[in-house]
């Protein structure tokens, strides 16, 4: 019952009674941005979040974080050279394949959601707070929800953060630190994350059935 009840206050945080199918993107972005920060509950090397109720971890590797929700893999990337070198970017978001891109600034942190239509149907990606987050899905308003909540609710330990890079900033684990930024190659993450073989696909729950969108609009 005490799980009902906290998502239910969690859904009506969030959509102000609205279901969050009539809101729009901005709407969508702006509200779970202005949610108060939660306690976390999920911890790794040099960071810790807060994983919805409705969010699994179903794999991690060097800062390449695989969740699960309602049968879509989000794939969370967590830049520690960028946090440690506090190191933002302003991105340019001017392509005409996307079917909606935004820039935005929210607690002195930058950030952007883009969405394009991609086979099984739309790539939402959302960078945020140093992390970003790529996920094909039917379901774009509840992905750009939920990624924002995670990506909101990353805490940094810089101590930690210091003692696993410290003088090798410039250097540590390069190959991994070049997949923030809007991408040239659709589903370059997606595609690295399988080639290199971040998670095992067999550990990995069964994808669910979708009930797809009336629109991405």
């Amino acid at each position: 019952m005490k799980k009902y009840i906290i998502i239910f206050i969690a859904l009506f945080i969030l959509t102000g009674c609205t279901n969050i199918k009539d809101l729009t993107y901005d709407e969508v972005i702006n509200k779970t941005l202005n949610q108060k920060e939660v306690k976390k509950n999920t911890y790794l090397e040099g960071y810790k979040l807060y994983l919805p109720e409705n969010v699994t971890m179903i794999g991690d590797l060097n800062g390449n974080d695989i969740l699960y929700s309602g049968g879509d893999k989000y794939y969370l990337y967590v830049d520690l050279i960028s946090y440690y070198n506090k190191k933002q970017n302003i991105y340019n978001l001017e392509n005409k394949n996307y079917t909606y891109s935004k820039n935005f600034d929210y607690n002195k942190l930058n950030g952007y959601v883009t969405i394009s239509k991609s086979k099984g149907g739309f790539l939402v990606e959302i960078m945020y707070n140093y992390a970003k987050i790529e996920v094909v899905t039917k379901d774009v308003k509840n992905a750009i929800a939920n990624s924002l909540i995670v990506l909101k609710n990353i805490d940094y330990n810089y101590k930690i953060i210091d003692s696993m890079i410290g003088s090798n900033a410039l250097v540590y684990d390069a190959e991994t630190f070049t997949l923030l930024g809007p991408k040239t190659k659709e589903d370059n993450f997606l595609s690295y994350v399988e080639e290199y073989g971040v998670y095992n696909e067999k550990d990995s729950p069964e994808d669910e059935d979708i009930i797809e969108m009336e629109s991405a609009d």
